[in-house]
């Protein structure tokens, strides 16, 4: 196993009143911890992206709730809080001919934590050049 692939579920839920609070009861029910979330819309349905403290869990008590669910892996970037550090990840990735499927962010006070999803082969290429260039690629062990 790789110790930068940060589990992150992919729930699809319909676009409707009270869903995100439907699935994300369920979670709380069953003491799991959202560490990030992302919400994507479409005009019927909806992809749920998060990352939880029991990735394993929460996929299945999701699924036995009738939810559609797939787990995949992603990385995650810290960087300060300064101009041109998202620039500079983007830039690295590029240069290094990693595809970016998406990406999202969250951050504290003095930092930020940058969630990526690229091509499953390209995922060690593009935490080893991130790594090379002094970027912090951060251990899957990070949001447990």
């Amino acid at each position: 196993m790789n110790q930068y692939a940060i589990k992150q579920l992919s729930v699809f839920i319909e676009n409707k009143k009270g869903e995100l609070n439907e699935a994300t009861s369920i979670l709380f029910e069953e003491s799991i911890t959202v560490k990030s979330l992302l919400l994507l819309d479409s005009t019927d349905f909806g992809i749920l992206r998060l990352i939880v403290d029991d990735s394993k869990r929460a996929k299945e008590i999701l699924a036995d709730a009738g939810y559609a669910v797939r787990i995949n892996e992603v990385f995650a970037v810290k960087v300060e809080d300064q101009i041109g550090k998202f620039h500079k990840v983007a830039r690295i990735l590029s240069e290094h001919d990693v595809n970016i499927l998406y990406t999202y962010a969250f951050r504290d006070k003095d930092t930020g934590v940058f969630v990526f999803k690229v091509d499953r082969d390209d995922f060690k290429k593009a935490t080893q050049a991130l790594m090379d260039n002094d970027m912090e690629v951060v251990d899957a062990d990070f949001f447990e």
